[in-house]
């Protein structure tokens, strides 16, 4: 199936889930916080509570598959071999190369080798390819927005590498959501095929599993979060016409168990031999 398929729009899927924070986590704004002067503040909504932008989970979750993948596959000559989205070069040329990587003058070219995208691009998207799956950004749960948004100042200090001693001038504090805090969110994935549906699940599963953090400040036990998938909701275009509901999947593990079964297979058969 061409990965260029959003002309044809066949059937979509609602996923929604909670995340809920196990450790602190950071998402900074980039900016000196208003509200509560801290140093480095967190993003917040026109509410004053923090959120997750879709596209800080998206990020970590493509950072991962692109790992996974390198790991787990022999060498670069694998058709599913990831690229770098960053290298500068087209992936015809250079297995490293970027899909859709093209001049300013030959953007044609690179979206006629579309169906040659790397497993990743297939899924959130290449320079000449839109995403097929989109995260809504994370909102404190509605049992938790009474009372003061859930958030905490910590100090911080600049270290001198030489002395290994804390330098002088350098104390900071910066804003964290405190853990325990529930986000809702949603991911929508257009025209899913299942092989693909069963690597972004293992990219979420790592989430879960504390092997991929989300955030910043990480490596000082930052943004350990949990998943739960509260619901599977999928509709094909005919039903879309007809004005019919979605159907409701009660059983999705049964249907996630499918997703890595077409995951496997594919990685063992290769890509010509899985059907979407």
């Amino acid at each position: 199936m061409s990965a260029a398929d959003f002309h044809v729009l066949r059937r979509r899927l609602r996923l929604t889930g909670e995340l809920v924070t196990v450790t602190a986590l950071r998402v900074g704004s980039g900016g000196t916080g208003e509200l509560d002067g801290a140093d480095l503040p967190v993003l917040r909504d026109s509410d004053g509570f923090p959120y997750i932008p879709g596209a800080s989970a998206k990020g970590v979750l493509r950072a991962t598959i692109e790992s996974l993948l390198r790991g787990a596959l022999p060498d670069r000559s694998h058709p599913l071999w990831p690229c770098d989205p960053h290298h500068e070069a087209p992936r015809e040329s250079d297995r490293d190369g970027a899909c859709g990587f093209h001049k300013s003058n030959q953007r044609a070219h690179a979206e006629a080798s579309i169906d040659r995208h790397c497993p990743v691009c297939r899924l959130f998207g290449s320079r000449v390819l839109a995403s097929h799956v989109r995260i809504t950004d994370a909102r404190v749960h509605v049992d938790q927005r009474d009372g003061h948004p859930p958030i905490e100042i910590r100090d911080g200090v600049g270290i001198d590498r030489d002395l290994r001693t804390a330098r002088n001038g350098l104390k900071y504090d910066f804003e964290v959501v405190s853990p325990g805090t529930r986000f809702a969110l949603e991911v929508f994935v257009d025209n899913p095929e299942p092989w693909l549906m069963g690597l972004l699940l293992v990219a979420f599963e790592q989430l879960d599993e504390g092997f991929a953090a989300l955030g910043g400040f990480s490596s000082r036990g930052l943004g350990r979060v949990r998943w739960r998938w509260t619901e599977l909701r999928s509709i094909e275009a005919r039903a879309l016409l007809f004005g019919k509901p979605e159907t409701v999947h009660t059983d999705v593990e049964r249907v996630f168990a499918g997703y890595r079964e077409a995951l496997a297979k594919h990685l063992e058969e290769g890509p010509t031999h899985v059907q979407a």
